[in-house]
């Protein structure tokens, strides 16, 4: 097929099916109508051969899957029904060639799903590039997976993480390059084509000579929101790309603006390293710390639709559930939140506050460092009339030093009992398990705590600290204390950690703490990748900035995105006089304004957002998110909603799943999530009024792609000052 280079490089026409461009000059009118027919034919004709190429591939694939199951069942029945003629060496080559058999057909099935991917939508990209030294410009299509001709072998589509792909993203027309395997290939773009292509149909294509266009941006992010979260592999712009492909960093963190795809762009992320890396780097080694089993679940489409397994999943309350659940009782993050967003208690902000700094963590670490050498007592130990001096004992404690407190208490003891155990055997005594225990016993009396949590409670026995350490009962702590509680047993005695995890992705970095942090270096030992946006913070009295989380990982690239994709320039706009972010650069995409509807009573408010939904219901949006402060409003809200016959889905902190159409949440759980139009009720000023809730309602505003509306009754929050109140005709209509 030829190159756009072929052709006079100032024609860019848009080129849609069926629409015919119109020139003031006729011939030149007839020439370019030419040129582009001709053109546009040339390119249906090659989707159609590309379609026929995977059709037939598929074809094979399905028969390879067959066959492999046929043989895989006679093989089985064979070795059935010759079992006892075979020996074992026999049996054993013979289920080898079982599961050489099944990977050959689990391999087809893999590669038949991605056919059926490629047959969707084959390719989206097109980049021309003349590389130095070649005759001509080899035309380059791009789509999400790599796909060749099986006869010439010869590859018809590049994978989207291939090295070549990356022209595609990063360059205009002119001088670009890639690193190849075999070293940096430079050279000229000539032209760059953008298609949209579903059904295995041609709908239109763009002549682009500039990076991802934004006529094809536009009409994507114009789109109503699906059920789930899909891959933009489309649309990544260039500073995406940049992240995306950062193969070398350790630590890399991503500071992004609400709505700027980080979430997305961290999961391709994902999916470019395992591309990358596919000979070290597997799924299984690859997990994801996501704020809540919602947001898990609303994710869960990028990486399979990108040719990936899904991979493992975990949360900071997994975490905590792990290490206490036979220790102590402990108020949840969740808990917190609700706590706070009901009534500020400022004892516990103090503390909140305290705990939630990098220089806490450095006297916590210091002062458990400390204990080995000021709270430990060597002392003589005697069991049956056989001794070890105290001497022995601060010598054995002493040649463990690396090791944690506890570990070491625990390997003297060990040592202990096999030296006593075997002087008593020798002279003719009994050794007994009590003998054991008695050892071990006086072994841990010579340290003045008995668990972690005994030596943790210690940390605040300092008068200036006291304060900073409130049980919520007899055998309940505050969520501030499970991460320093849970930091204090690693740091004292040697835990499971994650050691097959290989590369951690950590969501929602703003909500997490310094000693948060420290609890992740000891667990995973691993490269991450740190997301989130500081003005998105669900508790702003312990969320840590970008400054801070940057001083936790001073070896970490950071990078920050800008630009805000999600919602259009009004609804940016509008959130941005509730909660200022200077930074963010809003893509110009324009719609109606945010309203916010005032209205006289409990009743009209009911009635007004009964109004938006049937509104709704008739336009061309398909999710609607109504987003509350609590959880305990989202309730209440769905309950009456319900009673009218609405059907909607209500998510709480115990959901697992999310659902499309109508979904009823509060803030905290909507985080990064996104919906077509969003309602956000009861915005006066008793709801919304302190610092964190001016939180809160810049997060429910945020969610909103394409329509955004506030219900209150009485005075509204001082938040909304700004705001215009909607016409009084739209009130009285809800009367």
């Amino acid at each position: 097929m030829a190159s756009t280079g072929d052709r006079p490089h100032q024609f860019r026409p848009i080129l849609y099916p069926n629409v015919r461009i119109v020139y003031v000059d006729s011939g030149l009118e007839t020439a370019m109508a030419h040129v582009q027919t001709r053109d546009e034919e040339r390119e249906r004709r090659y989707l159609a051969e590309t379609v026929q190429l995977l059709t037939a591939e598929l074809e094979r694939l399905t028969g390879s899957i067959d066959k492999s199951v046929r043989v895989i069942q006679e093989q089985k029945e064979y070795l059935w029904e010759s079992r006892r003629d075979m020996d074992f060496a026999e049996k054993a080559d013979f289920r080898t060639a079982v599961d050489v058999s099944v990977a050959l057909g689990e391999h087809s099935v893999r590669a038949s799903e991605r056919i059926k991917r490629l047959l969707e939508t084959p390719y989206f990209g097109r980049v021309d590039f003349h590389a130095r030294g070649s005759t001509r410009a080899g035309a380059f299509y791009i789509g999400v997976h790599n796909f060749m001709d099986p006869q010439t072998q010869e590859i018809l589509i590049h994978d989207w993480r291939a090295p070549v792909s990356s022209l595609y993203y990063d360059f205009e027309s002119g001088e670009a390059f890639f690193e190849a395997p075999g070293g940096t290939v430079r050279g000229e773009i000539t032209g760059k084509r953008q298609y949209k292509i579903q059904g295995g149909r041609l709908e239109y294509m763009f002549e682009s000579a500039l990076n991802i266009g934004d006529d094809v941006l536009q009409r994507e992010l114009s789109r109503s929101a699906d059920q789930k979260m899909k891959n933009i592999v489309a649309t990544i712009q260039r500073e995406q790309n940049a992240v995306i492909r950062n193969e070398t960093a350790q630590v890399l963190i991503l500071q992004g603006v609400a709505g700027s795809g980080k979430t997305s762009i961290a999961l391709h992320r994902v999916a470019f390293l395992l591309y990358r890396f596919k000979d070290t780097l597997s799924s299984d080694n690859v997990m994801i710390l996501s704020p809540n089993k919602v947001f898990g679940d609303y994710i869960s489409n990028v990486l399979p639709e990108l040719g990936e397994e899904q991979v493992a999943e975990i949360d900071f309350d997994r975490i905590a559930g792990k290490f206490l659940a036979q220790v102590t009782d402990y108020e949840r993050f969740s808990e917190q939140v609700a706590h706070l967003l009901d009534r500020v208690d400022d004892a516990a902000v103090e503390r909140m506050r305290y705990k939630a700094t990098p220089e806490f963590v450095g006297r916590l670490d210091a002062w458990i460092a400390a204990r080995a050498h000021e709270d430990f007592a060597p002392s003589e130990i005697e069991q049956k009339y056989t001794r070890l001096s105290a001497e022995w004992v601060a010598a054995t404690f002493e040649e463990s030093r690396t090791f944690p407190v506890f570990t070491r208490l625990d390997r003297v003891a060990n040592i202990a009992v096999h030296l006593l155990k075997q002087d008593v055997r020798d002279r003719g005594g009994k050794w007994t398990a009590a003998d054991s225990a008695s050892v071990r016993r006086q072994v841990r009396a010579m340290f003045a705590y008995k668990d972690a949590l005994a030596m943790y409670k210690a940390f605040y026995q300092d008068p200036a600290e006291h304060d900073m350490f409130k049980p919520l009962g007899r055998r309940k702590i505050e969520y501030a204390d499970v991460f320093p509680l849970i930091y204090t047993m690693i740091s004292t005695e040697r835990q499971e950690s994650y050691g097959r995890i290989r590369h951690l992705l950590v969501d929602e970095m703003q909500d997490y703490t310094p000693i948060q942090y420290a609890v992740l270096r000891r667990l995973f030992s691993c490269k991450m990748t740190i997301l989130g946006d500081s003005n998105q913070s669900v508790n702003p009295f312990s969320s840590s900035s970008l400054p801070v989380i940057r001083r936790i990982f001073p070896e970490a690239d950071s990078l920050e995105l800008c630009k805000s994709y999600r919602s259009t320039t009004e609804i940016t706009n509008f959130a941005q006089n509730i909660s200022r972010n200077d930074k963010l650069v809003p893509i110009a995409r324009h719609g109606s304004p945010p309203q916010v509807i005032a209205c006289a009573d409990p009743q009209g408010q009911k009635g007004q957002i009964l109004t938006l939904i049937e509104q709704h219901r008739r336009g061309e949006h398909r999710s609607l998110g109504i987003v509350c402060k609590t959880v305990a409003r989202a309730h209440t809200l769905h309950d009456a909603l319900s009673e009218s016959g609405v059907e909607l889905t209500f998510l709480d902190y115990d959901s697992t799943t999310f659902a499309g159409g109508i979904v009823i949440t509060s803030a905290h759980i909507a985080k990064g999530l996104e919906f077509d139009a969003v309602i956000v009720p009861h915005v006066d000023e008793a709801n919304y009024a302190t610092e964190m809730d001016r939180c809160m309602l810049y997060i429910a505003c945020t969610r909103a792609m394409h329509e955004l509306h506030l219900t209150h009754e009485g005075t509204r929050s001082r938040f909304l000052e700004f705001a215009e109140e909607t016409s009084r005709s739209a009130v009285a209509a809800v009367g």
